[in-house]
């Protein structure tokens, strides 16, 4: 008997529960339903005037306010791009005058450190651009430099090879087809 009578509690206390939470989603629903359609069947010349002055004044002040926040994030703006300046001059002058690779040289006895260009006297053109429009990265000045001194090292050893070739060697360089002619019809006669 005491199983029955607790399981009944329980099932009264749900039933109740479940009444009351129904007669709440009730009486929203039915409020909801009845203010809508009351707020616009029931409208009086007073209302009316209230929404058409608050749309004007609304229409009216809105340039005044969207002006201000403009202001506003102009002014933000300002102040940023301010401190961003700031950092890169503090960063720009904060360089050390000495590089690390001029103290590795100077501590190993002047030796050079690996990718250590030492400065020429052609050095390349401020007005010379290497990035393209087709978003290849701009060079960094020691790689041109090595470029530049890499392209001339060749043109050098190309111009002192072939001032080392004699009249000779150099037109039987260029009369190559007579022999190399002759040296095909051999090859075939072989096979």
């Amino acid at each position: 008997m005491a199983s029955s009578e607790s399981s009944s509690v329980v099932t009264d206390a749900l039933n109740d529960f479940f009444g009351q939470l129904y007669a709440f989603f009730e009486t929203i629903f039915k409020r909801f339903f009845r203010n809508l359609y009351l707020s616009f069947a029931d409208v009086g010349v007073k209302r009316w005037t209230k929404v058409i002055l608050c749309v004007i004044g609304y229409i009216l002040v809105r340039p005044y306010i969207e002006a201000w926040f403009r202001k506003m994030q102009e002014k933000d703006r300002k102040k940023q791009l301010e401190k961003e300046k700031a950092e890169r001059e503090a960063r720009k002058n904060s360089k050390a005058k000495v590089s690390a690779n001029a103290l590795r040289g100077g501590a190993t006895g002047g030796g050079k450190v690996l990718g250590e260009v030492e400065n020429t006297d052609d050095e390349i053109e401020n007005g010379e651009d290497f990035a393209t429009a087709s978003g290849v990265p701009e060079w960094g000045k020691n790689a041109r430099k090595r470029q530049k001194k890499f392209m001339k090292e060749l043109q050098r050893e190309t111009e002192q090879g072939t001032e080392k070739l004699s009249d000779e060697q150099v037109m039987e360089l260029l009369d190559w087809s007579e022999s190399e002619d002759e040296k095909r019809q051999e090859v075939k006669k072989e096979d």
